[in-house]
């Protein structure tokens, strides 16, 4: 993740791709809004050449569905960007030990680890239906932002069997329990 999606990042609430990460998360928009597109493809070439091109109504209806379908996905896919915003009342100096441990627990791998920002990867599970998930942490004062999307380095997915679901439930858990116990004094927090 660069400065700049970071920064991005933070300020829409919204985990920011790069070029390639976005094509493999939206890759079944791109091809639902490519169906309408081949077919007017086709019929352009076919009035250049002087053929008849006309619209058969079953063409017409496929790239309607294709297009309603197409945003339907783009809004499913844009709306698994969002990030869970969790309050702390720890610093994230204290916190990323937590997080480690966490990762550790959940036998997650950190693919990237900096200045406030914690990305894991989880393994494939066959056994679950999963191709693995990438969850992104980024710690910004007191503020905790948490996503889980399908992991894009892996095969693309639409659905996660709910483990993206757990996984942000996992930080969310973790952040909330930590943030009770430091209160109360019971558990020692992480040194500086």
């Amino acid at each position: 993740m660069t400065k700049e999606q970071y920064d991005k990042s933070i300020e829409t609430g919204e985990l920011q791709l790069g070029f390639w990460n976005k094509v493999s998360h939206f890759s079944i928009v791109l091809f639902l809004f490519f169906v309408p597109v081949l077919f007017l493809g086709i019929h352009l070439y076919e009035y250049l050449i002087g053929n008849s091109a006309y619209f058969a109504e079953g063409e017409i209806k496929i790239m309607i569905i294709a297009l309603v379908v197409g945003v339907l996905f783009y809004w499913l896919q844009k709306s698994r960007l969002k990030f869970k915003k969790i309050s702390t009342n720890l610093t994230s100096k204290e916190l990323i030990p937590y997080i480690e441990e966490l990762c550790k627990e959940w036998n997650w791998t950190i693919s990237y680890h900096s200045d406030g920002i914690v990305v894991a990867k989880t393994n494939v599970s066959f056994i679950s239906g999963s191709w693995g998930e990438q969850v992104t942490i980024i710690l910004n004062n007191n503020i905790v932002l948490v996503n889980s999307i399908c992991d894009l380095d892996k095969r693309s997915s639409l659905v996660s069997m709910g483990h993206n679901r757990e996984n942000v439930k996992a930080v969310i858990d973790l952040i909330a329990n930590t943030n009770a116990l430091t209160t109360k004094g019971k558990i020692p927090l992480a040194e500086n």
